[in-house]
């Protein structure tokens, strides 16, 4: 097992005081970042550099960033869910550690998709069936990772099935 133990610190958005989401600093006991490579595989992650052992993912709307000895983890909504987040991502780490033997490690970071780019395959109807007021505002919350394409109905139909394809490529979903 790699990553044992840890101590989690709650702290407040920095940028947005009024939020009511909370961050957390997460330090730990070990030394981390020789499995970086492999969760980067993983986790899909979206910024890696190797010489500064520093790795960042976005999943669920949240960034989390992954330093030698410590990972920082956004948009939490209390330290109930940042344990909770901690420990799903302490039993990642150590997974892909005992597993890095059949995972081929990635040193490159892909590139992040724009809003914009994720839009022109969109609809573009504003139904609001996805729950979101605008196809944009869909567009916007996927580059996020907030939600899914597959929360669009009418990408789900014939009619957008290359779109959807093309989606699932730029959004490194694995889907399609």
């Amino acid at each position: 097992m790699l990553l044992q133990n840890y101590t989690l610190r709650i702290v407040l958005a920095e940028c947005n005081p009024s939020s009511e989401k909370v961050n957390a600093l997460v330090e730990l006991s070990e030394d981390i970042s020789e499995v970086f490579p492999y969760l980067n595989t993983v986790l899909k992650g979206f910024q890696y550099s190797d010489e500064g052992k520093i790795l960042t993912v976005k999943g669920k709307g949240r960034l989390i960033t992954f330093r030698h000895q410590q990972i920082a983890i956004t948009k939490l909504e209390d330290e109930k869910e940042a344990r909770e987040v901690m420990e799903e991502l302490k039993q990642i780490v150590n997974e892909t550690y005992v597993n890095r033997g059949q995972i081929k490690p990635s040193y490159t970071s892909i590139p992040i998709p724009r809003p914009t780019d994720i839009y022109k395959l969109l609809p573009g109807t504003n139904c609001k069936k996805c729950g979101v007021p605008t196809c944009f505002a869909f567009a916007f919350k996927l580059t996020n990772n907030e939600l899914e394409w597959k929360q669009c109905p009418s990408l789900l139909t014939g009619e957008f099935e290359a779109n959807r394809l093309k989606l699932s490529e730029i959004l490194h979903d694995g889907g399609g």
